[in-house]
């Protein structure tokens, strides 16, 4: 049986919930400003009814809220974030290969390659016209090594490319690792609150904005489910949940524990030009330890990192491979393997580094050194790594030892298949154009003779550790090269350049074969007419010539460019047009909430309104009647 004062109670309902209605209109127009706030609404029921007069009929006793909930919608929240790791993804990658662009300054007509192989070419004429004279030697000497200092400065531009975007990947991890204990920490508060049947709703509007931010690093999955008391049937809902965060497989966070990420520097080097101490990224491990590495190459993995580290380690897909062929376990750290290569390589392309890691049936071993087998074309056919090591439990390394049965015929790999462009694979592109053109002309210019009738010296070399040049073999006949060889794999875009004793004394420049020199012709142009036209052959290079090799390296960076523009753009347009949708789910509209606040206003009016009339009906029966 209702209570005679139900009508009070009832009508204090009524204030109450548009009391509630009313604070959380004023709290989202508050807040209608604040980046990844999200709409906020009253939830209600009408309030238990009551039988009247014993009967079945039943009378309402008003309303009650239950709650307070964001309006917000997960589907949209997670293609907001997949389009966002994917765009994020092609943004990083088109900035850095831009950056790669602009270092050879084909735009900068003073210093671009165009305007140097011209200012070369013309000093080239000039020689040849007159041999003999010393101030077109000089000349020539000089336009040369401008040119050879515009490819070195790009080689090492691109290295320190490679460097800043190794430091941003760092960064980045930081980024990620403090993230995800802000989660914890949001998770852990929320909980709490919930767990005692509040409303956490600011706390995870904070949450979801650093699911944002994370996205755009790396490509997660959220899953949200509630926890329960009790089991089966008989149990019940605590009214929290458990909110996980996922990089793939693998949980980064919930509210049991936050996993961190390592960036780990390199020991050895995967490509030859690569800076020393690239990172890898792992899981950090028990007690801070080194866990299971993070494959940012697999095709599941997005985000800004993974488009950084494509450039940063990119091969076009091409790292070294071939087919074990012979396995042997030494004494000692004699242990070596031999490797056929899927393709014959030049040593114009090798970028194979002097030492480092290489995979053998999908286990990595260590290498100190190597030898290659050339065929008759002079190509590299086959290679022998020798020393091989293997990481124990404690991080030492011990002689490696073989399963040859199970291990010969399988794939041997240095590096990884990195479907990009990028420095590797243009620092190959540059140290093939320094190795060939050194190889043409220094052929040439030993067969001559300088000024002085002297035996002719190569023109192009590279400097050794000592600062030495290296005495180059490009003529040997010999059918082995090692890594420890003064060959033309020393030859990078990193030191070529021209013979010092040359740079010293522009006398020891060839003009002219040996037997030209002998008849006293010293204006003799044979040799010079030769290095003139292989700079315009069209065999020099697969692209082409000298000229058309380096434009084929800005044209596949522009494509390059183009193409990940065109992906960035794409993907931006969609997170814009996901997020707009899910703004129009969680985003506040102050005039659409001036309307509601208009309504509660007038609710809580007339509430107030049922309360001053029940008084009166009261006041009528208590005080007049005397009931």
């Amino acid at each position: 049986m209702p209570s005679t004062f139900l009508g009070l109670n009832t009508g204090l309902s009524g204030l109450n919930f548009y009391q509630a209605n009313m604070h959380t209109t004023a709290h989202n127009i508050s807040n209608a400003d604040v980046k990844g706030y999200c709409r906020q609404t009253v939830l209600s029921q009408a309030a238990d009814a009551l039988r009247v007069n014993n009967a079945y009929g039943m009378m309402g006793t008003g309303v009650k809220a239950t709650g307070i909930t964001q309006l917000r919608n997960i589907y949209y929240d997670t293609k907001y974030h997949a389009a966002q790791s994917q765009h994020s993804e092609y943004a990083g990658a088109k900035e850095q290969l831009t950056q790669l662009q602009s270092y050879l300054n084909e735009m900068q007509s003073e210093t671009g390659y165009t305007k140097l192989l011209s200012e070369l070419s013309s000093a080239l004429q000039d020689l040849s016209s007159s041999p003999a004279d010393a101030t077109y030697r000089t000349q020539f000497i000089k336009s040369a090594q401008n040119f050879t200092d515009l490819i070195k400065e790009t080689g090492t531009n691109y290295r320190n490319t490679q460097q800043d975007i190794n430091n941003e990947v760092a960064i980045h991890v930081d980024s990620i690792n403090s993230i995800a204990s802000q989660i914890y920490t949001l998770n852990q508060q929320i909980m709490n609150i919930e767990t005692r049947s509040g409303s956490a709703n600011d706390l995870r509007d904070q949450r979801e904005l650093l699911v944002d931010q994370l996205s755009e690093l790396v490509n997660v999955t959220v899953t949200e489910t509630p926890i329960k008391y009790g089991f089966g049937a008989d149990a019940v809902e605590s009214g929290a949940s458990r909110y996980e965060v996922r990089i793939g497989n693998t949980v980064l966070v919930d509210e049991m524990e936050c996993k961190q990420l390592k960036v780990v520097a390199r020991q050895e080097k995967v490509n030859q030009n690569d800076i020393d101490g690239l990172y890898d990224v792992y899981w950090e491990g028990l007690n801070q330890t080194i866990g299971e590495k993070f494959n940012f190459n697999s095709e599941n993995v997005t985000g800004r990192i993974k488009g950084l580290l494509e450039v940063r380690d990119g091969n076009n897909a091409n790292p070294f491979s071939g087919t074990i062929t012979s396995m042997a376990t030494g004494t000692g750290n004699g242990s070596t393997a031999s490797v056929h290569l899927s393709k014959a390589i030049s040593i114009d392309q090798l970028n194979l580094p002097e030492s480092g890691i290489i995979t053998l049936n999908c286990k990595e071993y260590y290498y100190d050194s190597w030898e290659a087998t050339k065929d008759v074309k002079g190509n590299l056919t086959s290679f022998i790594f020798k020393n091989l090591t293997v990481q124990d439990e404690t991080g030492r390394r011990v002689p490696a030892t073989f399963d040859v049965a199970t291990d010969v015929g399988k794939e041997a790999i240095v590096g990884e298949r990195v479907d990009c462009k990028g420095i590797p694979y243009y620092m190959t592109q540059l140290n093939e154009f320094a190795r060939t053109l050194s190889k043409y002309m220094n052929d040439i210019f030993t067969t001559g003779a300088d000024a002085n009738g002297d035996p002719g010296m190569d023109f192009f070399t590279a400097p050794d550790i000592e600062g030495n040049d290296y005495v180059l073999t490009g003529n040997s006949n010999t059918t082995m090269i090692s890594s420890v060889d003064s060959s033309y794999y020393r030859v990078t875009a990193l030191n070529w350049g021209i013979n010092q004793d040359i740079l010293k004394d522009e006398s020891k420049l060839v003009v002219s074969y040996k037997e030209d020199i002998s008849q006293g012709n010293k204006d003799a142009k044979g040799v010079l007419e030769k290095i003139i036209a292989g700079m315009s052959d069209q065999s020099m290079f697969s692209q082409g010539t000298v000229a058309q090799f380096l434009q084929s390296i800005t044209t596949s960076q522009a494509v390059d460019i183009s193409k990940y523009e065109a992906f960035s753009k794409n993907m931006d347009e969609v997170a814009t047009v996901i997020d707009n949708q899910r703004k129009s789910v969680s985003s506040v509209d102050t005039n659409e909430e001036a309307s509601s606040l208009v309504i509660y206003q007038n609710g809580y009016n007339l509430a107030a309104k049922v309360i001053s009339v029940m008084n009166e009906v009261y006041d009528k029966l208590i005080n007049q009647t005397g009931l």
